[in-house]
């Protein structure tokens, strides 16, 4: 795979060269080729204002992240209120989450976001192949979204233009971080306006806790369009990641142990990799004025070698000293196809228009994983107070090898219709999936689903910019896990009722939000108790999230921007002989986020952000808890001209005071738990051209 990459760049850079034949200038109109996740716009399938959605959405784009000094996905969701870490063994640049107490992933440390609206697990986030981040926060039956249930995250990546225009990014930071990349968008006809774009990417991760994690990625698109006729669009995203997992430190007493947050436990004998490769087709035709037809289709392709050390158990009478274990799987592949068509017409009809969606879509996941045991002798016990390194060593001879598949195959069929009736709007929708889904080792069985999902919403403008209303709406979502008895176990399901009300102030500069909701969940994963082996998981009955929600985002006055996002979550199990009254792990009572920008002068900027996480437990069982904390970040940035280019300097500070806490637990069990970084310092460049 790594030939393949080297030849697509090898293909873009032949394509760029060809840019000095563009026939746009500089002061063109930015005008985009292609626009990419508008079908999954809101949430609705189809572009709709936001005063028109009954749910709760956010927008992040890549100018908010960077502007506040972030680098990960995670950074980015702080700007989304309910929003909080989760953690997975793939890496620092896996967007692992919670939203409103639900997990994203299945437990397994998987991670499932959109990309440009086609779902895929364990992907990579390359921060600089970057447009927006599109989330919709609860449950689904989204259209033409794979809804998991605590809401719906939608990376949408960067595409042509019909302008000439450079970019280039870097950030060094301390503990080896540092993040780079290089984007070209460049005009190849005018006249027939097709443009290409090319971006080619470098993330590092700090290496403060000892262990690295590197992504380095290239992604290029074709565009070409004829007014509002059609859209073509081809798409091709690769990266190469090589990492060293992070299990963090384990509980002693039910408060993570009394050492340095640095200290680390865990020795894999060597980097585990993921190489993804994704390939992406997207049209657009305008069969009438007001009715579109679009077709999408995704593939991706990941291999991935896995090695992962931590500590597995405390040993008895000894406090401190572990048993270690290592997990090897030298090779796992990965395939993923999604196809998509949905029409869009919008049908005026007296004094109301029906604006509808309609969609039939299949997907098909496969993932053939190895795994190898290795003797416990090779992972020596330690003594996490008094460690000794460089004991573990790599496995030799033939191993005993397990063979874990999973095979998901799905339709899913979407029909709504998106009222307008001057104040009043009304949605509704429904969806149908058809689902036939296995994972496991030889010998599982395979589960197969029907399930209707429907939603109906309402809204009422109270004024020209005030909006309230109301929703109910259903979600599906796999549990990627097997039972001890080798049975795929069903999926999650979810229904959500939620209010809200939203404004839009200063000519749509600034906007607010409040939310209140109730979100219920069936088919909730936890470890077996019957067995030690963590994969083995049970239904682990249902849970139940109520919060509320608020957000503030734009410009306050012409010097000073806010972006702020707050959440109070009651997330606890409900039905469950185990948790039943526990609260969800990872999950705070209250997060508040605050990040302000003051503008000085036309070249001079001041930025200070608040992140605040209240004490949450760190598994199901509620025997540990990860304390409350708040941490304090500030960016000063300078912007200047050289050689009539605009650069920005910018000096980050994550942590100003320096502040201890712990960012959240793995596979929410007490031994895995990830301590956050101490201050860091890191100065960025931005240079257009």
């Amino acid at each position: 795979m790594k030939s393949h990459l080297l030849l697509t760049v090898a293909i873009s850079c032949l394509c760029v060269s060809g840019s000095a034949f563009a026939q746009a200038t500089a002061d063109d109109r930015a005008t985009e080729v292609i626009v990419k996740g508008k079908l999954q716009t809101c949430g609705l399938g189809a572009a709709a204002p936001d005063s028109k959605v009954p749910l709760s959405t956010s927008t992040i784009d890549l100018d908010t992240v960077t502007a506040q000094g972030g680098t990960s996905f995670q950074d980015a969701l702080r700007n989304v209120p309910g929003a909080q870490a989760d953690l997975s063994f793939t890496g620092a640049h896996s967007p692992n989450f919670i939203l409103r107490g639900a997990i994203a992933d299945s437990g397994t440390g998987n991670s499932r976001i959109l990309r440009d609206g086609a779902r895929l697990s364990n992907y990579g986030y390359a921060q600089g192949f970057i447009g927006r981040i599109d989330v919709v926060r609860g449950a689904g039956a989204t259209a033409a979204v794979r809804s998991e249930p605590g809401g719906t995250v939608d990376i949408i990546t960067k595409t042509p233009q019909l302008r000439d225009f450079s970019s280039v990014y870097g950030l060094i930071g301390a503990h080896n971080q540092s993040e780079a990349w290089y984007d070209t968008n460049f005009v190849i006809s005018k006249d027939k306006e097709l443009a290409a774009r090319l971006v080619l990417g470098h993330s590092s991760a700090s290496e403060w806790r000892h262990v690295s994690d590197t992504l380095d990625g290239v992604k290029f698109a074709i565009a070409k369009s004829h007014s509002d006729a059609y859209h073509l669009l081809f798409d091709f995203e690769g990266t190469n990641q090589s990492y060293q997992p992070d299990f963090g430190v384990p509980a002693i007493n039910g408060k993570p142990a009394a050492i340095p947050l640095d200290r680390q436990l865990g020795e894999p004998f060597a980097h585990s990799k993921t190489d993804n490769r994704i390939y992406t087709v997207h049209t657009d035709f305008k069969l009438a004025p007001a009715v579109t037809l679009y077709l999408d289709a995704v593939h991706a392709d990941s291999e991935q070698s896995s090695i992962r050390n931590s500590v597995f158990s405390a040993v008895a009478g000894q406090t401190g000293v572990y048993t270690r274990a290592t997990a090897y799987e030298p090779g796992s592949t990965r395939k993923t196809d999604n196809v998509r068509a949905s029409l869009v017409a919008s049908l005026p009809q007296g004094s109301l228009t029906h604006n509808l969606y309609a969609s039939a879509e299949t997907y098909r996941e496969t993932l053939d994983l190895k795994s190898l045991r290795v003797p416990a002798a090779n992972s020596p016990n330690i003594d996490i107070f008094n460690p000794v390194y460089g004991l573990v060593v790599a496995p030799t001879g033939t191993l005993a090898q397990t063979i874990t598949n999973l095979r998901l195959n799905s339709q899913l069929y979407s029909l709504q219709d998106r009222i307008d009736a001057g104040k009043l709007g009304v949605v509704l929708g429904v969806e149908y999936v058809d689902q036939d889904f296995l994972y496991g080792t030889a010998g599982t069985l395979s589960r197969q689903e029907h399930r209707l999902n429907p939603k109906a919403g309402v809204t009422y403008d109270l004024t020209l910019n005030q909006t309230v209303y109301t929703s109910y709406a259903t979600g599906t979502a796999p549990n990627q896990a097997t039972s001890k008895a080798n049975q795929s176990l069903p999926s999650r399901r979810s229904t959500q009722y939620e209010v809200g009300w939203k404004g839009r102030f200063a000519s749509g500069t600034l906007r607010a939000g409040l939310a209140a909701y109730q979100l219920d969940e069936t088919n909730l994963l936890a470890d077996d108790p019957s067995t030690a082996y963590i994969y083995d998981k049970t239904i682990a009955g249902e849970g139940r999230s109520k919060g509320v929600e608020a957000t503030l985002n734009g410009q306050v006055t012409e010097r000073l921007s806010l972006d702020m996002a707050y959440a109070n979550i009651d997330a606890r199990y409900t039905r469950n002989s185990e948790f039943i009254g526990k609260r969800m792990a990872n999950t705070a009572r209250d997060t508040l986020s605050v990040f302000g920008h003051y503008q000085w002068s036309d070249s001079l900027f001041s930025g200070a952000g608040v992140y605040a996480q209240g004490k949450r437990f760190a598994d199901e069982a509620n025997t540990t808890v990860l304390p409350g904390y708040t941490r304090v970040d500030l960016v000063q940035g300078y912007r200047f001209n050289t050689a009539g280019k605009p650069v920005v300097l910018q000096l980050n500070v994550k942590n100003l005071f320096d502040q201890r806490y712990y960012a959240a637990s793995h596979l929410h069990v007490a031994r895995y738990i990830l301590p956050g970084e101490g201050r860091n310092v890191s100065l960025s460049i931005g240079v257009n051209f």
